[in-house]
């Protein structure tokens, strides 16, 4: 981050600002950044300020735009904050244009004569509500213009925001002044790279975390800590771009370099461990985790949910492909995985790595295990037609299916075929065996389907009552 610059005002006399450099150690002196992955960041930065004994102004400028005002806070030692005035009077087209209401200015405006020309006329700017109003001689116009030429630069307008502390000291000199505040513009999340081997059966996975700053600040030589968690945050109104309020003092590298990973509360903080720049707008990526040999599962599944519908001729539904795998320490993992993006490749035949797909992940605790699904696949398909339909009461159904899989690979596979059913349901009758998924939903798992099996394929038969 570029250096703060403070100016310390007090009767007439402007005393001079020393500042200690950044050296980005967690030690509490420099600059500390905690990023959040809901897109909002904690920055505390500790400079060198000669303060006189009572009372004095401090101006801290070059700070974010992005700055929450209402959570300033600044500490030093013998020092009392009595106020913080946050002051920004951003400059845009919109805010010159109302600073100029009731001004002459001059407006380019079709030429009544030839629409293909243009005219310049003076004129006194009435209103800027909705869309510019002006009065151009004794008339008031409301229509189109091609621009407006202001013939000065309007006073109080603000190239960036500024911070000034109303302070009383108890004596002069020195002082290590702790200043911190919430900002927003800043984001991090999961990135994620699953690398299959070539059984298919293990993974590498390398972690990284993506900071993404768009607050139009930069930060140099931040300690940057990275907060993965759903941390609640309240919406606040919008503030006043000038405003003051009491404050109260209070106290892309590489993947081996691994950040260190604490619990806090519920949630779980990343140190990097060394100095992290982030460019004024822009991204940078810094590895969290890696792990090596995972035990992985390819699986094939296919989901249906079954209705009270007659239907007719065949229905083809989607077969997903996914990886699972045990984030355990015995599965070679077992680490706290925050949200994000996970890319996952795997080998083709000639053993070049391929991206089989994306998928994103929720935060995901040690424990648990994570199912990605990659996409659909091209060789397996799963048809079902309905072979039976009878209304056997004001509001109960007997349905029959036959659900028919074929196999267009060059080996055998293993699929999932997982049925749900509304209402209240019972299975009458089923010609292969099957488990109880939850309360609406059962699978019948079929292993070793082997390739190309004759036109028909491989079936499974079964016949239900839906009753609502």
């Amino acid at each position: 981050m570029t250096r703060l610059k403070l100016t310390v005002l007090f009767g007439v006399f402007v005393c001079s600002l020393f500042f200690f450099p950044i050296n980005g150690q967690a030690n509490g002196s420099g600059l500390f950044l905690a990023v959040y992955n809901s897109g909002q960041a904690l920055v505390r930065d500790t400079r060198v300020v000669t303060l006189p004994a009572g009372p004095a102004a401090v101006v801290f400028s070059d700070i974010p735009n992005t700055v929450e005002p209402t959570s300033v806070r600044a500490a030093a030692d013998g020092m009392t904050v009595l106020d913080v005035e946050y002051s920004f009077q951003q400059i845009t087209s919109g805010s010159l244009l109302d600073a100029a209401v009731g001004t002459e200015v001059s407006v380019i405006l079709p030429d009544p004569a030839d629409g293909n020309s243009r005219i310049v006329r003076k004129a006194t700017l009435l209103s800027n509500v909705g869309q510019p109003v002006f009065m151009v001689g004794d008339e008031v116009y409301i229509g189109n213009f091609e621009a407006v030429m202001l013939p000065k630069m309007p006073q109080d307008f603000d190239t960036e925001p500024t911070l000034t502390l109303t302070t009383n000291c108890v004596d002069q000199g020195k002082k290590d002044v702790s200043l911190s505040y919430l900002m927003g513009g800043i984001n991090w999340q999961a990135d994620y790279t699953l690398t299959l081997g070539k059984s298919g059966t293990t993974a590498d996975l390398d972690s990284w975390a993506t900071v993404t700053n768009n607050a139009g600040h930069a930060f140099k030589n931040a300690d940057l800590r990275l907060v993965a968690g759903d941390v609640q945050r309240v919406q606040a109104p919008k503030m006043m771009r000038n405003m003051a309020m009491v404050a109260m003092d209070a106290g892309a590298e590489s993947v081996s370099a691994t950040a260190s990973e604490t619990p806090f509360s519920q949630y779980h903080v990343y140190s990097i461990g060394r100095p992290i720049s982030l460019p004024a707008r822009g991204s940078k990526q810094v590895g969290l985790f890696s792990a090596k040999a995972i035990p992985v599962k390819q699986t094939l599944t296919s989901r249906y949910r079954s209705g009270s519908g007659h239907r007719q001729g065949t229905i083809s539904q989607p077969v997903e492909l996914a990886v699972v795998f045990e984030n355990t320490e015995s599965a070679k993992l077992g680490q706290p995985m925050p949200a994000g993006l996970v890319r996952i490749f795997m080998p083709s035949a000639d053993g070049a790595q391929l991206l089989a797909g994306e998928t994103r992940i929720n935060h995901t605790a040690v424990g648990n295990a994570l199912d990605l699904t990659l996409g659909r696949s091209f060789d397996v398909t799963v048809e079902r037609t309905q072979t039976a339909f009878k209304k056997v009461g004001k509001k109960s159904y007997e349905i029959g299916w036959k659900v028919t899989v074929k196999n267009g690979s060059s080996a055998p596979q293993d699929i999932a075929l997982r049925e749900s059913f509304p209402g209240s349901w019972t299975l009458l009758s089923a010609d292969a065996e099957y488990t109880d998924v939850d309360a609406g939903t059962i699978e019948f798992s079929l292993t070793s389907v082997a390739p190309m099996q004759g036109t028909e394929g491989k079936s499974i038969n079964y016949t239900v009552r839906i009753d609502y």
